[in-house]
């Protein structure tokens, strides 16, 4: 038990290291993105993500954030659109999408929520990637 409160409180720590509190108590950090972890949309109909920090170069687990997904071909048709809460970044769709040129993920609000403390974490606007597919 000691060892997993050690181990939390140094992930919690390396979590809020990037932050910065304002003089409201908020917290911000506009080192934040969408970053694709998987790229399987056209065969398999598949595909995951994370929330991913710039400064330090690695995907944070603990942090979730609702967003939408919107898929397009290459005559920039939408071929799909749906929202999710966050807590899956492991997306399975009920169909592949072998025409699909590129994705829009935008997050709905501009914030994340670290799961572990429950802390909102602020961006001064809300995440959003245009990425194109492999």
């Amino acid at each position: 038990m000691r060892q997993f409160l050690t181990a939390f409180c140094l992930f919690t720590a390396v979590a809020l290291s990037a932050q910065t509190q304002k003089e409201d108590g908020t917290w911000w950090d506009n080192n934040l993105q969408f970053e694709i972890k998987t790229d399987i949309l056209k065969a398999q109909g598949r595909l995951e993500i994370c929330i991913y920090d710039s400064s330090r170069d690695l995907c944070i687990e603990n942090l979730v954030t609702g967003y939408e997904i919107r898929i397009y071909d290459a005559s920039n048709k939408e071929l799909w659109n749906s929202l999710w809460t966050g807590k899956n970044m492991d997306m399975k769709f009920s169909k592949k999408f072998p025409n699909a040129q590129y994705i829009i993920i935008k997050a709905t609000r501009p914030f994340v929520i670290n799961i572990l403390t429950g802390t909102r974490i602020y961006q001064d606007k809300a995440l959003e990637l245009k990425y194109t597919l492999q």
